[in-house]
């Protein structure tokens, strides 16, 4: 299952932004971006350095290895994935890989990030069309 932003419930507190280990998600407009954990893993398959992996369902970013050439965000459908400027290498959710639940589902207090299966795709399109009018106005 993977765990989905329900945007109706985002009251764009940052919390989830706040308790990330990874700083691998953001909040923009009421929308948590972070990884989806693609089943295609574009980032993975693009990365030159194999930086990045699947590990179970969850695709991690192993930073010793990014060389930051930010091929992973070109290629990023939701644009989840971000260069640390301090660091010069590439961020992004790993689903708090190792853990039974993620921080930052845990941290929301209106539950605006849910696990689904079956309105995954619905989901992705309806963040994927609000993404696209925010980024039309920057």
């Amino acid at each position: 299952m993977k765990l989905m932003p329900n945007v109706e419930l985002c009251i764009d507190c940052k919390k989830c932004e706040r308790i990330c280990p990874d700083n691998g998600i953001f909040v923009i407009e009421g929308i948590s971006i972070k990884c989806m954990h693609c089943e295609k893993n574009p980032c993975l398959r693009v990365c030159p350095e194999d930086a990045i992996e699947r590990i179970g369902d969850k695709v991690v970013l192993h930073k010793e290895k990014c060389v930051g050439c930010a091929l992973c965000i070109e290629v990023c459908p939701i644009g989840a994935i971000r260069i640390d400027k301090c660091e010069m290498v590439a961020v992004k959710c790993n689903g708090c890989y190792g853990r039974e639940d993620e921080l930052c589902k845990l941290a929301c207090p209106t539950d605006a990030l849910e696990y689904s299966e079956k309105t995954v795709e619905q989901k992705q399109e309806k963040i994927i069309s609000k993404l696209k009018k925010i980024y039309n106005c920057i």
